[in-house]
């Protein structure tokens, strides 16, 4: 008795150059072009393409810093004994290259919250 197998060959991992890549990305990132049918008229997978395309696409800059938008300053008394001392709200925090201190007039205590609440949250 014969027995008779029939074994897909075995397929090398396929490697394409960036140049090829480029191209490709380019391709579809043209307006009313489809990834699917570019993909199949070059004989690759269409999830790769699509890989290809979020790997060429710059990465999201990341600060270190918030922008924030305080309200106008108004001048201190000459004297902060005098009242100005008890009516703001005065926030320190320590820092290797010198403390940051937050002066906010107490009136506008929701204000100060919803800033702290931002950067903190």
């Amino acid at each position: 008795m014969n027995n008779v197998s029939v074994t897909k060959p075995y397929q090398k991992r396929r490697r394409f150059s960036p140049e090829f890549k480029a191209n490709i990305v380019a391709e579809c990132l043209e307006p009313g072009a489809s990834v699917s049918r570019i993909s199949l008229e070059n004989g690759l997978n269409t999830n790769m393409v699509r890989r290809w395309i979020n790997e060429a696409r710059p990465a999201p800059k990341k600060s270190g810093f918030v922008s924030v938008a305080l309200p106008a300053a108004t001048s201190a008394p000459s004297n902060p004994s005098v009242s100005g001392q008890r009516n703001t709200i005065r926030i320190e925090i320590p820092r290797a290259g010198g403390a940051v201190v937050v002066v906010w007039p107490a009136e506008q205590a929701h204000q100060c919250a919803a800033l702290l609440r931002d950067l903190l949250g």
